[in-house]
């Protein structure tokens, strides 16, 4: 009987195991159709060398252009030594932008006049450079729609751009009229970059092109014309310095892009990594700055007077640079990048939110004397006091503890010559009065203090090698810290303080 039986489990096992494995490929098919439909199917560029877009051909897209000439010629002539579609569309893009103008009297439509009279309006960009690549048995096409400038502007005319096939259901979007060039008032300026809108990425495309049909968004998440009204505007120094695509999208469907103000000076120079994605940054919280250098240049953070420069960055290799910055001052701040010349030129600028105490006061936790009430400080030469021991921490402790509002003067260069122990915080002295002075030296072959005539020089030297004197100033005016370098030399000032 047990014979018997295994024959029809076995068996049974057999048909479940087949039946799953037909139930599981059928998912599997189910999946990759679902997966190609959704666009943004994305071709890895280690494969082909670049990113292509998955779109389902459609006639309807297609231009019927009338034409008295045959492309074929000049389409070769562009093309030529191209491997591929993808270099004979990027050729035949680069082509288009280079020699054709925007016609600002919007009259020129067609490829032939276009071609003729060197401009055009988009329908013409669009139309040439369909017959170009037809010519070449390249399926090219437009993509009809409404389009929205950087300052929110959108063309109630409507707009024309392309989709270009690089493979079966693959290509890329570009437009070419943009990426001739724009205009302003009545004329026409060129792109100094037109690679901006060529295989432009279509969560970029959609923050400033909207499809009148809705596949060709490209997108998993198609978007309503309403969202489309009420997302943020591209700026297209965002694609230029290479933000991330996918941060700024999301922020753009679900609120404002904020974003610090950009300039063009860097283009080709640099390429931003990480920054703070604000309009306004607070005094005395820190954030991230990480940049790739293209181009070896000098480059810095402005806070007003506080200079960030490429030495204080951790160079991370492959051209990074990466730093964490707590802004000190009021007004802004700017990533700045010194040009060929000389000269510094402004890359982008943040503007400083009007602090509060409670930012002072955290600012007072990394910057103890960047504060408005230790910057009221005479004499406040933190640098100095840094070099002759006393950190800014303690130096803003001894300033609140003494009630100080003037340091006594510490010359430049001299705070590395010794270590400040103990003596009067005050630049004010009081005439007949002692007061302690322990320093430690770390040059200079004598040392002495001086009050009018009267120098004192009668050092108590520990085996620490701690100098300690008191002194009583006898005369009004100046009592002084005098340092002699060498022997038969002259004694040079190191510290100051006014006695009344």
């Amino acid at each position: 009987m047990r014979k018997v039986m295994a024959v029809p489990i076995i068996y049974i096992n057999k048909m479940c195991v087949r039946m799953i494995k037909r139930i599981v490929l059928a998912l599997l098919l189910v999946l990759q159709c679902i997966w190609a439909n959704s666009g943004f199917a994305q071709e890895p560029a280690g494969n082909i060398g670049y990113t292509d877009y998955f779109k389902k051909p459609d006639n309807e897209n297609i231009f019927e252009a009338k034409t008295k000439y045959d492309y074929k010629k000049l389409a070769e002539e562009i093309t030529a030594g191209s491997q591929n579609d993808y270099e004979r569309i990027k050729a035949i893009y680069g082509w288009i932008c280079s020699h054709i103008q925007y016609d600002t009297s919007y009259k020129i439509r067609s490829a032939d006049e276009c071609m003729k009279k060197g401009k055009g309006v988009c329908q013409a960009y669009c139309e040439l450079f369909y017959l170009l690549g037809r010519a070449l048995g390249i399926r090219v096409e437009t993509i009809e729609g409404k389009s929205k400038d950087q300052s929110g502007y959108v063309n109630p005319a409507g707009h024309g751009w392309l989709f270009a096939y690089t493979r079966e259901n693959h290509g890329i979007l570009m437009d070419p009229t943009w990426g001739a060039g724009s205009v302003e008032g009545d004329k026409f300026v060129p792109e100094e970059n037109c690679w901006l809108w060529f295989n432009v990425a279509p969560e970029w495309m959609i923050l400033s092109h909207l499809p009148n049909k809705e596949s060709c968004q490209l997108l998993k998440k198609p978007i309503s014309e309403k969202e489309f009204l009420t997302m943020s505007p591209i700026n297209p120094l965002w694609m230029e310095y290479g933000l991330d695509l996918h941060e700024i999208y999301e922020k753009s469907r679900t609120g404002k892009v904020s974003l610090p103000q950009f300039y063009n000076q860097g283009e080709g120079v640099i390429e931003i990594v990480d920054i703070p994605h604000l309009t306004s940054l607070n005094i005395g919280i820190q954030y991230s700055f990480r940049i790739k250098m293209k181009v070896d240049r000098e480059f810095a953070i402005m806070n007003n007077s506080v200079v960030c420069r490429k030495s204080e960055w951790t160079d991370e290799g492959d051209g990074v640079y990466a730093v964490k910055f707590v802004p000190r001052e009021t007004e802004s701040l700017s990533l700045n990048i010194k040009d060929a010349d000389g000269a510094w030129n402004t890359i982008l600028k943040y503007r400083i939110t009007p602090p509060t105490q409670f930012d002072w006061d955290l600012l007072a936790t990394y910057f103890p004397l960047s504060t408005p009430e230790m910057k009221a400080v005479k004499n406040l030469n933190a640098e100095e006091w840094g070099k002759a021991g006393v950190s800014e921490i303690k130096l803003a402790q001894l300033i609140k503890e003494n009630h100080v509002t003037a340091l006594p003067l510490l010359y430049d260069g001299h705070g590395q010559q010794f270590v400040i122990i103990s003596m009067p915080m005050s630049n004010q002295l009081k005439q007949n009065e002692t007061y302690l002075f322990v320093i430690k030296p770390r040059a200079g072959y004598k040392w002495a203090i001086v009050n009018g005539q009267d120098w004192y020089t009668d050092w108590v030297v520990s085996e620490e090698g701690h100098y300690t004197m008191k002194v009583t100033p006898q005369t009004v005016g100046k009592l002084s810290l005098l340092v002699q370098m060498a022997e038969e030399e002259n004694y040079w000032a190191c510290l100051e303080y006014d006695v009344q």
